[in-house]
This record gives C-alpha cells, sequence and structure tokens, in this order.
C-alpha cells in the first residue's frame, strides 16, 4: 500500500519518518489511522519549531533594526518640519515688514482725497475764481471811471458847497431845538403815564377783589359765577396797562399776577401763562403765581411743566400746604398713586386740620389695593367729620 505522504516525508528528507510508515503499512488499518496521527502531530511541531527558529534568528533582527531606523527616521522628520516652519515664519515676517515699510491702506489716500475735494468745495462756495475776480476789478474800476467822469461834468464850485452847507446847517439847528421840545414833551408824558400805570394797577386790584375773584384758582375757591360787566371792565384795564408795558414802562411783579387772573376768567389761557411766568421771573417768592401757572399748565394737559413749577415752588417754601396739595391732585390726575400719597401726606403734616385729606388717602389707598391702610383712612376721617360736627 503506497501512501500519499510519501512525497512530503522524501522532500524533509527523513528516512527515519519513512521507515516508520512503511513498517505502519504492514500493520492493520486500526493502527495505521492512530500512527498516522501521530505523524501529523510530528510534522506539525517540528514546522512551528522551524518557523520559531525562522522567526527568532531572522524576522526578529529584521524588525528590530526597522524600528530603530524609525526612531531615527522620526527625528529626521521632526528636524526637517521645524526647519522648514522657520524658514516659512522668517518669509512670512520679511513680507508682513515689506508690506508695512513700503505699503500704506489705501483708505488712507482714500479719506485724504475726500477732504481735499471738501475743501475744494468749500472754497468754491466761499471764494470766486481768479479769473472771476479779475472780471469783476475790471468792471468797478469801469465803474468808478464813469463816476468820476460824472462827477466832473457835475462838481459844483467851492462856493456853492459853502451856501449848501450853512443851509444845512441852519436845517439841523431847527430840528435840534423842535427835538428838544420833543424830548421834554416825551418826559412829561412819560411821567404822566406812569401815574396812570400806578393808578391802573391800584385799580386794577380794588376791582379784582370787589368782584370777588379770589387769589387762588383751586376749585373750591374759584369764581364760577363772575359778573361779565364786571369782568369786561377787568380786562379794559388789564388791556390798558398792556400799552403802558409796550412803551416800556415797566409793571410790578404783582401786577402781572393780577392780569394773569384777569386773562384766565376771560378764558385767555395762554395770556394768563405768559404773565403769570412775568410774574415769577420778576418775584421768585411769589408762591401763588406758581400755583395759579401749575393750576393752568394741568387744565392745558401740560402735566409735566405743571409739576415741574410746583417743585421749584416747593424748593422756595416746602411748608406751604397749598403747593403739595395742588401737586397731589395733578399726581393723582396722571396715576401717579405713590407720588399722590407722598403730597396729601405732606399736606396733613403741615396742616392736620384738612380733614378731607384723610379721604382722599383712602381712596388712593383702596386704588392700589391696600385694604387696611384704606380703611383706616376712612375711619380717621369719619373720627374726625363727626368731631367737628
Amino acid at each position: 500500500m503506497k501512501l500519499p505522504f510519501e512525497n512530503l516525508f522524501k522532500h524533509l528528507r527523513l528516512e527515519n519518518v519513512r521507515k516508520v510508515v512503511s513498517s505502519f503499512s504492514k500493520s492493520t488499518f486500526v493502527k495505521t489511522d492512530k500512527q498516522l496521527s501521530f505523524i501529523l502531530v510530528g510534522a506539525f511541531a517540528i514546522s512551528a519549531a522551524a518557523l520559531l527558529s525562522y522567526w527568532l534568528f531572522k524576522e526578529k533582527p529584521y524588525y528590530a533594526n526597522l524600528l530603530a531606523e524609525k526612531d531615527e527616521l522620526i527625528k529626521t522628520l521632526k528636524f526637517t518640519r521645524d526647519k522648514l516652519k522657520k524658514i516659512h515664519e522668517n518669509a512670512v515676517d520679511a513680507y508682513e515688514k515689506k508690506l508695512a515699510n513700503e505699503y500704506v491702506p489705501k483708505s488712507i489716500y482714500d479719506n485724504k482725497i475726500n477732504d481735499y475735494e471738501q475743501k475744494i468745495t468749500s472754497y468754491k462756495n466761499d471764494y470766486i475764481s481768479k479769473g472771476e475776480h479779475q472780471n469783476q476789478v475790471a468792471e468797478l474800476e469801469q465803474r468808478l471811471k464813469e463816476k468820476e467822469e460824472y462827477l466832473s461834468k457835475e462838481r459844483l464850485s467851492k462856493e456853492d458847497c459853502e451856501q449848501k452847507m450853512t443851509a444845512l446847517e441852519q436845517k439841523v439847528s431847527v430840528l435840534e431845538d423842535k427835538n428838544l421840545d420833543l424830548k421834554t414833551s416825551l418826559k412829561e408824558s412819560t411821567e404822566f403815564m406812569r401815574g396812570e400805570k400806578e393808578m391802573l394797577e391800584g385799580m386794577l386790584l380794588l376791582e379784582r377783589k370787589k368782584v370777588l375773584l379770589p387769589s387762588l384758582i383751586l376749585s373750591e375757591t374759584k369764581n364760577k359765577s363772575i359778573d361779565t360787566n364786571a369782568l369786561k371792565k377787568l380786562v379794559m384795564i388789564k388791556d390798558k396797562l398792556k400799552s403802558i408795558e409796550e412803551m416800556n414802562i415797566d409793571l410790578k411783579p404783582d401786577t402781572y399776577f393780577e392780569m394773569g387772573l384777569v386773562s384766565y376768567y376771560n378764558k385767555q389761557h395762554e395770556e394768563a401763562i405768559e404773565q403769570w411766568e412775568n410774574a415769577v421771573s420778576l418775584n421768585k417768592n411769589n408762591l401763588k403765581a406758581y400755583i395759579c401757572l401749575g393750576i393752568v399748565y394741568s387744565e392745558e394737559n401740560m402735566t409735566d411743566n405743571a409739576v415741574k413749577v410746583l417743585k421749584r415752588a416747593v424748593e422756595i417754601n416746602p411748608k406751604y400746604s397749598t403747593l403739595h396739595l395742588v401737586l397731589a391732585r395733578i399726581y393723582e390726575q396722571k396715576d401717579a398713586l405713590d407720588d399722590a400719597i407722598y403730597e396729601y401726606s405732606k399736606v396733613l403734616e403741615i396742616t392736620p386740620e384738612t380733614i378731607d385729606i384723610h379721604n382722599n388717602l383712602g381712596t388712593l389707598y383702596e386704588k392700589k389695593g391696600l385694604k387696611e391702610e384704606a380703611r383706616k383712612a376712612f375711619a380717621q376721617y369719619e373720627k374726625l367729620k363727626g368731631e367737628k360736627k
């Protein structure tokens, strides 16, 4: 029986193995399979040993050498990379220096060009060209020449000039005499008008009090049923005082206040504002004028001006309760509830006997949702009202 492994054994030149196989071929079929297994295991072991020896003595030194060369190659590549990086950085620095030294931004020249164009435009607006200037000079010289020729023809003799000068001097003397008379008359008229002014100022005050016009235009003190004829008389006195003022004759600061009251009741609110502003500019302590200004500003929907005027008055006299009262009402109209509560509280602090303020405070507390404070304020109002009865 010839085995198929004989060529393998011949290739490996293992004579002993061949003998063993020959002996195995003479045995039984079972024994031959076992012997074949041993042969295969032995062949595998020998092959593994051969491959291990080949790796240890041939391949491993090669890979070790290759690894050593790899580290050296990496060092070389790193050195080359750093060198190229340095060269690149030097080149970039050189180009940046060249750009900085040899070039400037175009925007700088654009800005300079714009500046010069603007200057040229301004020169065109403010100056004329040299050629135009020369033409105008030539034209003026021509006109001057023509004027001189005209004067040479119309020139008067010296005697004629002296006669005309004498006549003019006489006329001037006559006019000066007349002017002196006019100055005297004007002085007398001014003195008369000053007397009229003082008389009208006193009359305005008396007539205002006679028709029961209060000095404040508060809602609780305002006269709502003034007689029409009495108002016309007051307006006539006011107009006369305005005419006197137009003659540069100064009126008293209080007169402006009285004129403002007349204008207000005559429904001339803008004129009233102007006159009350004159009153406070001439007398900064006229607190009634401040109050009237604040009220009329508020009625004309100029609440910011009203608050500003009244705050200025409070700085002058913080103990004047009416100022705080008017200011509180204006704040209440603006829905500035906190400011209104503060000003009403100041009124109570200065004049505790003003009972109605407690009722106003209760209403404001209710709007803010402060029920307990509102209850206390209303209770205090009812208590003081009962005591007053």
